[in-house]
């Protein structure tokens, strides 16, 4: 099981996911403490996303074991989510967050899945005013508290950097060593 992902490869996550725009969400269910299951439906077809804090976003076949009591986490994300249809699914920056919308304009909620260090999975409104988190915490660096009724911090996600101009390409393929591999002239003005 991968533990840790990098950003490209959340991009790629985030795209196996888009299949379920437009699916109204059935019901919540925890897994354990910090797992959920959000079983969403269409007239024709069923789909269970499986959300793990730090750990994992994807659609599963498999029949989890549900918690017999649900967590008060998956009762707060019950009482928003149900019925709402999932807009959109965006990775925030290149950071590795994913933003799932469900419903649109003021009748939004946000379920944010952090999938680094520790994690979190946190429920907003639509204008990203925390409604529940799974986890409390400061960042002390950034003086952002994760806290109900603080803001999500979606602006400073990292934006990821903008490429190179065809005059800037033109440039570095003119500079290279003759006979040198393209992708080892451009891959380091590409990665950054």
């Amino acid at each position: 099981r991968r533990t840790r992902w990098s950003p490209q490869t959340v991009s790629v996550l985030v795209l196996g996911i888009l299949v379920l725009l437009g699916m109204r969400v059935n019901n919540v269910y925890d897994v354990d403490n910090k797992t959920y299951l959000i079983r969403l439906q269409k007239p024709d077809c069923k789909a269970t996303l499986l959300l793990e804090s730090g750990i994992r976003i994807h659609t599963t076949e498999f029949e989890w074991p549900k918690n017999m009591m649900p967590s008060g986490f998956a009762m707060k994300c019950r009482k928003h989510l149900k019925t709402r249809r999932l807009v959109s699914v965006n990775q925030l920056g290149i950071d590795r967050i994913v933003d799932f919308q469900f419903g649109s304009d003021e009748a939004a909620y946000h379920l944010i899945v952090e999938l680094y260090d520790r994690g979190n999975v946190v429920l907003t409104d639509h204008e990203y005013v925390i409604l529940n988190i799974l986890r409390f915490r400061t960042d002390e660096a950034d003086d952002v508290r994760f806290a109900v009724r603080e803001r999500y911090p979606i602006d400073s996600a990292k934006a990821p950097a903008p490429l190179p101009t065809l005059e800037r390409l033109t440039e570095i393929v003119s500079n290279a060593p003759k006979g040198e591999q393209l992708k080892r002239v451009l891959n380091p003005h590409l990665r950054k």
